[in-house]
């Protein structure tokens, strides 16, 4: 494999050299020139898939920051907002919740990112999946599928009728899902080396939380911890997650968290701004942009539904300071962060489109997702896993550690 890694070293004057050479071969012998335009294709190929990982981090960046801007936009405005709620269905709601609400926003955020990176790569676009059932009914009854297309007007039909003809409102939402996102790469530390994929378009898979906690972004009720920097409720816990796994391993290999309303406008009690993580673990290599943290305390980030035996276990024979928190993406992230060191969930009560993309962000930071049963009957490691198409649930609860030898130290308890 040495010489293919000095071609990747090497692709562009290889690529040029081997055009010019192959032109030449035709012109004298013919049949060596099969030979060579079939190097010229592999060649070629492994260019493509080389920078494939970083186009594909790209753009799921820029999908999320349009989805914060499409939640952001909907939350800023009441009559709008006031549209825009609808409570799942018997068969879409979870079971934690007496009542499990989506929103207009939901939807059309996970349509607009299977649009636009199904529409990038479209050999993704069957094996993108996201939280959100894509039917919505307006306040008359009537059930609309939420679509996004090539045609901006069919788009804004469709919210017209779900927004009860509301030009001014479609055209808003509209102008969000179609607007160009510009980032700045540099902040973001995207790597400028290109990246190799270990997998084809079409062995990859992709999750899509459009707004997790959307119960939080419904009640929009801001409260913190007695540490600043994590809150207990509130429009800070609502992510926006992506997660990217390969279909073979069930093994998450990218993810990108954006956090619409991370932080207020100075001055503008109604406004906000967001922060955008990723993480990118792909065989030996690991990249995120996640600077390292030492915590405030030893911190372990629980659910506020969580059984008291786990919560006394944590507290007092593992000697650690318990907080709870909602939003299981957003717990996720402050063990990313090193804000907090444990996260535990004894419920089957997430899923993979909750899971995905904080856990590819743990990976790339030597950090994990495990199944909590398993590893706890086991006493083995039993990390999440995306292999099953027909499992959405993880079943048997989570753990998370950003430093696997202190879940370890926890298995020995």
């Amino acid at each position: 494999m040495i010489w293919v890694k000095t071609l990747l070293k090497r692709k562009t004057i290889v690529l040029k050299l081997v055009c010019e050479v192959s032109a030449t071969i035709y012109c004298v012998r013919p049949e060596i020139w099969i030979a060579s335009n079939t190097l010229h294709y592999v060649i070629k190929t492994i260019n493509r898939n080389y920078m494939s990982a970083i186009s594909l981090l790209k753009e799921l960046l820029k999908a999320s920051e349009k989805a914060a801007n499409i939640a952001r936009a909907c939350r800023q405005n009441q009559r709008l907002f006031s549209l825009l709620i609808q409570e799942k269905e018997k068969d879409e709601s979870n079971s934690r919740f007496d009542h499990d609400f989506k929103t207009l926003a939901d939807c059309l955020i996970q349509e607009m990112i299977k649009y636009d990176i199904g529409k990038q790569f479209p050999e993704l676009r069957d094996n993108i999946r996201g939280e959100e059932n894509a039917k919505f009914t307006n306040t008359a009854g009537d059930s609309v599928i939420v679509t996004v297309t090539d045609d901006p007007a069919n788009t804004v039909a469709v919210l017209e009728k779900i927004l009860n003809g509301d030009k001014e409102a479609a055209a808003a939402l509209v102008d969000e899902v179609y607007r160009e996102v510009e980032l700045d790469l540099e902040a973001l530390e995207i790597p400028t080396d290109a990246i190799p994929l270990d997998n084809g378009w079409a062995e990859l898979g992709i999750w899509i939380d459009p707004i997790d906690g959307t119960g939080e972004y419904i009640k929009g009720e801001e409260k913190l911890t007695k540490f600043p920097n994590i809150a207990s409720a509130g429009l800070k816990c609502c992510t926006v997650l992506i997660g990217v796994y390969e279909t073979c391993q069930g093994t998450p290999i990218l993810g990108v968290i954006n956090q619409p309303f991370a932080d207020r406008v100075p001055e503008q009690d109604d406004r906000y701004e967001g922060k955008i993580y990723w993480g990118m673990s792909i065989g030996d290599l690991k990249f995120n942009n996640i600077a390292p943290h030492e915590p405030d305390a030893r911190i372990a980030i629980l659910s506020p539904s969580e059984q008291s035996k786990y919560v006394e276990f944590i507290r007092n024979q593992l000697k650690y300071d318990v907080i709870y928190s909602s939003g299981a993406g957003y717990k996720i992230l402050k063990i990313a962060t090193g804000e907090a060191e444990l996260f535990l969930l004894s419920k089957g009560t997430t899923y993979k489109w909750d899971t995905c993309a904080p856990q590819a962000i743990l990976r790339s930071m030597n950090g994990d997702l495990f199944n909590l049963q398993d590893t706890l009957i086991s006493k083995s490691v039993k990390k999440i896993s995306y292999q099953d198409r027909k499992v959405t649930r993880n079943m048997g609860g989570l753990i998370a550690y950003q430093n696997i030898d202190k879940l370890r130290e926890f298995l020995k308890l």
